[in-house]
């Protein structure tokens, strides 16, 4: 009896250790994704959708410069409801800004790489993830 205690202490133990860990870490993104400059912001989702769907040079440059004016606007929202307690309002000027993105990111891709991004996406929302044109 005093074995089953013991693996059970152990095990619950593992438990707590692990999910103290990974909330540790959510702060670390969110200060590293703070200390990105917009340019390097829209890079990193240009080179995350080139991972995905091997984007050509003129499709990179374009969606870039589509990832630069959303990261801008996406920003500015952020600063006008920094010190406001209404999230939702933010959700909701953010969400148009978000689909206006992809929207005009598959408008670049060819059929294939719309198939790889859209397999993608729902790949990223059954893990819990979310999509990388999300990530601001």
């Amino acid at each position: 009896m005093k074995k089953v205690i013991l693996i059970a202490a152990c095990l619950f133990s593992l438990t707590v250790v692990n999910a103290q860990d990974v909330t540790a870490t959510t702060p670390a993104k969110k200060a590293e994704r703070a200390s990105l400059t917009p340019e390097q912001r829209a890079q990193k989702q240009t080179d995350e959708l080139n991972t995905i769907v091997v984007l050509t040079a003129d499709q990179k440059t374009k969606v870039y410069d589509l990832a630069l004016a959303k990261v801008k606007k996406v920003e500015e929202i952020k600063v006008k409801y920094k010190d406001s307690q209404d999230r939702n309002q933010e959700s909701v000027e953010l969400s148009p800004v978000r689909k206006e993105f992809q929207q005009n990111v598959k408008a670049l891709l060819t059929p294939e790489q719309i198939e790889k991004y859209n397999t993608n996406q729902k790949e990223k929302r059954a893990s819990g993830k979310g999509s990388p044109g999300t990530q601001d």
